[in-house]
């Protein structure tokens, strides 16, 4: 049997992790895209379906699955990967502000630190 002390740890280690992505990419270390595919991976562990920044930020993986991120790029074409690039650049051009705003929101919710 899991514990709830197990659970309120790990509860707060994906909250950290949550605020970690939104800071990175309010500092510009990580790419929107690449932070959404992050969130990705913790929100549904967070339990915050209904959540509208964690839903903007769905909505941006999947806008852009199509976008070769990470280790995949070695596979890919150099001149195929150029064009990709453009795309990716201009797409967080056009959603940067909406995701900085949700990422300080997220920071605001979830940071109980702050």
């Amino acid at each position: 049997m899991i514990s709830q002390t197990h659970n309120d740890e790990h509860e707060q280690y994906l909250r950290a992790k949550v605020v970690a992505v939104a800071r990175s990419i309010l500092a510009g270390e990580v790419g929107i895209v690449a932070g959404a595919r992050q969130f990705g991976r913790v929100t549904h562990r967070v339990g915050v379906g209904s959540d509208p920044d964690f839903i903007f930020f769905i909505g941006v993986d999947s806008e852009t699955d199509h976008l070769p991120l990470g280790d995949v790029r070695q596979h890919w074409n150099p001149d195929a990967l150029l064009a990709k690039d453009a795309e990716l650049a201009d797409y967080e051009t056009r959603v940067r502000e909406r995701a900085f705003a949700a990422c300080r929101s997220l920071i605001e919710k979830y940071d109980h630190d702050a």
